[in-house]
């Protein structure tokens, strides 16, 4: 008899608890689409942050084609700077 009592307060909290959020969006549904949104987004960004740190240890940075191009130039006028230049560009 307890048990079912208590079983049935439980469940009466337990809808309860359920239908507060739900009133809350009806009566705010822009607000409560950002709120969602901002967390979905913050998830997000927190699992892709997990996931991609310990994939950065695996691989080592390639030169992009303008790296590549910009470290050609200084190198090609490297004999003409003079040295002063030249250290403060680390050519």
């Amino acid at each position: 008899m307890i048990a079912q009592e208590a079983a049935g307060n439980s469940r009466m909290k337990f809808e309860e608890a359920l239908e507060k959020p739900m009133e809350l969006a009806r009566e705010y549904p822009v607000s409560s689409m950002l709120v969602v949104f901002g967390v979905g987004l913050g998830v997000g960004l927190l699992l892709s942050q997990a996931a991609s740190a310990p994939l950065a240890y695996l691989t080592h940075h390639e030169p992009s084609m303008a790296e590549k191009l910009g470290h050609r130039v200084l190198e090609a006028i490297r004999p003409v700077l003079p040295d002063t230049i030249a250290r403060s560009m680390h050519v």
